[in-house]
């Protein structure tokens, strides 16, 4: 029994339309790129607490040096977003051998602030950018 499918170059034109709205200026912020900063906090938070002995005091270089990049556009497609010690920037030299430890002459063991973070954020990470598509898409 042959299957007949119409109207396929129609829903792609739209989905393409509505693709290209979000990501298009409009009273601030492209939506994709809000949407992505908006759910980048918790676990930046989360990264920042990790990274203190005390996740009530943050304070110190590490803390400091703790960022949300910016929203970039990735080579094939879609956007990408980076939370935590940027190289470009001043920030703790030492966030490596502190997350992942060191060996030499005063071998330190791992005290991994960043994926910890993430793992335990990125349920409520994904259910902004979920929640914040549904909605754009909804006042498109």
């Amino acid at each position: 029994m042959p299957l007949d499918v119409n109207g396929l170059g129609d829903l792609m034109t739209d989905i393409a339309g509505m693709a290209s709205k979000m990501d298009a200026d409009g009273a601030g912020a492209p939506v994709a790129k809000r949407i992505l900063e908006t759910a980048a906090v918790p676990i930046h938070e989360q990264m920042k607490a990790n990274a203190s002995k005390d996740p009530k005091i943050i304070t110190g270089v590490l803390n400091r040096s703790i960022q949300i990049g910016k929203v970039r556009k990735r080579r094939a497609s879609g956007r990408s977003i980076t939370i935590g010690v940027h190289r470009k920037e001043e920030g703790a030299y030492y966030a490596t051998p502190v997350e992942y430890g060191h060996g030499g002459p005063a071998p330190a063991p791992a005290h991994p602030f960043i994926r910890p973070a993430y793992d335990t954020r990125q349920d409520e990470a994904y259910e902004i950018i979920r929640d914040g598509l549904r909605d754009a898409i909804d006042q498109l």
